[in-house]
């Protein structure tokens, strides 16, 4: 398996030849795509009512939840990084730390998966694998990761979007209307118009 691993990195790995656009592109996209996804589910929880706001919640726990097991994983055995290997080039400055499995990828593909799920949200989760499977494509790229390091953090990502998804059933009867409760007094007390912060819908968040 390391041979298969260290055969595909070297595939993908930039190589001398690497047009210095694309290593732009791919420095922008493992920098701060992280970042441009959580802006997103900020503007969507302002802009959006109470369907896509339980969902986001939904999708929020599963991410929580699976970086927690990828930091259990990644205490447990240690997988050296291939610039600590010598292999390709390093083209993003990282410390040498356990590769196994991504924290980006898993971050983003345990963002995406639930979305992806529910169909109101379906449209935003298929975006958000699309920017997860860019992110994993960059960081190997970059000489940062394996390619196995993606693909564990896909299995993390969907081993815990099946294993939370039966709690959120309760939480969007239980724990969520709380928290939309909350947010729109807050809103109400700062007096911010309805225009640009909605307020919760009375709508049926449902199950999924």
């Amino acid at each position: 398996m390391d041979n298969i691993n260290t055969t595909l990195f070297l595939m993908i790995n930039a190589g001398p030849d690497a047009p210095h656009s694309l290593i732009l592109l791919a420095t922008a996209l493992a920098n701060w795509v992280v970042y441009m996804a959580a802006a997103g589910l900020v503007v969507a929880w302002i802009r959006s009512g109470t369907k896509l706001r339980f969902a986001l919640l939904d999708a929020t726990l599963t991410a929580l939840v699976a970086l927690g097991v990828a930091q259990i994983i990644a205490r447990l055995w240690y997988h050296p990084r291939p610039f600590e290997l010598g292999l390709g080039r390093q083209l993003l400055a990282h410390v040498p730390e356990t590769s196994f499995p991504s924290d980006h990828a898993t971050l983003l593909f345990a963002l995406a998966l639930p979305l992806a799920m529910n169909p109101v949200s379906r449209r935003f989760g298929w975006f958000l694998l699309a920017l997860g499977g860019a992110v994993a494509w960059s960081r190997v790229y970059l000489g940062v990761h394996f390619p196995f390091d993606m693909a564990g953090a896909v299995l993390v990502a969907l081993a815990t979007t099946l294993a939370v998804r039966p709690i959120t059933r309760t939480l969007r009867s239980a724990i969520y209307p709380s928290f939309e409760r909350i947010y729109d007094w807050i809103l109400t007390r700062l007096s911010l118009p309805a225009r640009w912060f909605p307020r919760g819908q009375n709508e049926s968040a449902g199950n999924r």
